[in-house]
């Protein structure tokens, strides 16, 4: 059947595409506060702890706007996400200590607590990689309606499980290390994708290593091919419930150059999309993109990126959502 929409409803339609005008709204989504009223829950959470760029915290709102234009189908799956499932935008977590790191992450825990009991999925967006630990806690692990501990696929230059630094527990640099202490990640299922960059120390990625992440490096992504890293990718995640988190670093600069620990080289955005496509079909319980610093990309190519990445991974939940039903 062709399209052939009406003059309003064209006008309507139009209106989507105005990033720049209304109430910005992450991929235009309702505004919403009731967790019984959603499905898929959309947060800005603006918590920046990792001291290289503290503005972090400016993310959500600079995603908001340009993600606003968003509210659209899903070109490769020819599925509309907002028809399958209750997309809402819930606004931004309140951290009412957001200078005191191990504070505020059990401030958080206790937000996305209420929501999961809910039966709501989140997805977030940040903030630093500190943002990703509360939000495991309170969907996985032996104290969660999931009772045991989830697969994560992790997209980062970086392991981010350092230990503890400075005095600080929950840092940006360690919640991956954490949540395998903590019963919260499945390390048989848990993916390490991009790996890339100098190190601190040579040592510094054994807690990885040793935990039998799976490291699946830039360089070898490279030598494999995109095809092969997916296969590799759906082989160790296998069935049951993944946590998606993405840290922007692990995109070439070119594509986006707004992020807090930029390294050279990385993924560009057309093999990230094709990578995030395939886990169509996954049990993709939640997910996040963090570590965006607006002020060093007036251009809002970093932001688009984002919102093309979100929308990828929320029409994969929003998909899982309705065969759910």
């Amino acid at each position: 059947m062709s399209f052939t929409p009406s003059a309003d409803e064209a006008i309507e339609l139009l209106e989507g595409y105005f990033y720049w005008s209304g109430f910005p709204r992450l991929l235009g989504c309702e505004i919403e506060t009731d967790f019984t009223k959603a499905d898929i829950a959309l947060v800005g959470l603006p918590l920046a702890i990792n001291p290289v760029e503290r503005t972090q915290y400016l993310g959500p709102r600079a995603v908001r706007h340009r993600s606003q234009a968003y509210h659209r189908g899903h070109r490769e799956f020819g599925i509309n996400p907002f028809e399958l499932a209750r997309i809402r935008d819930f606004g931004d977590v309140p951290i009412p200590t957001p200078t005191i790191a191990d504070q505020a992450v059990l401030d958080i825990e206790k937000f996305y607590a209420r929501m999961d009991a809910a039966g709501v999925l989140p997805f977030t967006i940040g903030g630093d990689h500190a943002c990703t630990l509360p939000v495991l806690r309170a969907i996985a692990g032996p104290n969660s309606r999931r009772k045991g501990p989830v697969g994560i696929i992790h997209f980062d230059s970086h392991t981010d499980t350092y230990g503890d630094s400075a005095g600080v527990h929950c840092h940006a640099g360690n919640g991956f290390r954490i949540g395998n202490e903590e019963g919260l990640i499945d390390a048989s299922r848990y993916v390490h994708v991009g790996l890339n960059g100098p190190m601190v120390h040579p040592n510094m990625d054994d807690y990885s290593k040793d935990a039998g992440y799976r490291m699946l490096t830039l360089d070898e992504i490279e030598e494999i091919g995109i095809p092969a890293a997916i296969e590799e990718i759906r082989k160790v995640i296998g069935d049951g419930p993944v946590y998606v988190t993405v840290d922007l670093d692990v995109l070439t600069l070119s594509d986006a150059p707004a992020v807090a620990d930029p390294e050279a080289g990385g993924l560009t955005i057309r093999e990230m999309l094709k990578i995030l496509r395939s886990f169509r079909g996954m049990d993709v319980i939640g997910g996040d993109i963090v570590c965006f610093v607006p002020h060093l990309d007036p251009s809002q190519v970093t932001a688009l990126h984002i919102s093309a990445i979100m929308h990828d991974i929320v029409t994969v939940m929003a998909e899982g959502v309705a065969k759910k039903r």
